[in-house]
């Protein structure tokens, strides 16, 4: 996975030409240019320090709710946390809903015009390596709407494309 620091414009799925959130729902995927600034959170590597500490006792279940939610940029790779040893299963999801947490991001509203960009792996490097996000990403997670990707919504332009088309679980 790339490596970006926290609170740093989002550049992970970013061009000049090419500068899209793919948001998947049920009914197929919805994609559309960004109308906000988007910040990076827990784009981690081994190579570069990051902060660790507690964080509030409901926050890994927060978060993990967040992650049920719509995937963003679903890739079909996946990217193995380089803090684990391999095949130590550490990308695997905790729940029924998915198998793997390695392959997409989240959003999460920051603010009026600021959505914070995370991979879905933020929830492991939080539980198993002690990951502690900046404040601001965990106040974001408490107040958390799950409606952002709902239309309508302030975050999805009405010019949004619309792919309907049947998903199957991954």
């Amino acid at each position: 996975m790339a490596y970006f620091a926290d609170l740093t414009p989002y550049a992970y799925f970013h061009s000049d030409e090419d500068d899209e959130d793919i948001v998947w729902r049920e009914w197929g995927e919805l994609s559309y240019r960004p109308r906000y600034e988007r910040l990076n959170i827990g784009w981690l590597d081994a190579s570069h320090p990051f902060d660790r500490g507690p964080v509030p006792a409901w926050f890994a279940g927060a978060l993990l709710d967040i992650i049920d939610g719509p995937p963003v940029n679903e890739t079909r790779g996946l990217h193995g946390c380089e803090f684990c040893p391999p095949g130590t299963g550490s990308i695997a999801y905790p729940r029924p809903r998915r198998n793997w947490l390695a392959y997409y991001e989240i959003r999460v509203p920051a603010g009026p015009g600021v959505m914070f960009a995370a991979p879905a792996l933020i929830w492991h490097y939080v539980t198993a390596h002690d990951y502690r996000p900046p404040a601001e990403f965990v106040e974001a997670v408490q107040r958390y709407d799950a409606n952002w990707a709902t239309e309508p919504s302030p975050w999805i332009p009405p010019d949004a494309e619309r792919d309907i088309w049947k998903r199957t679980a991954r």
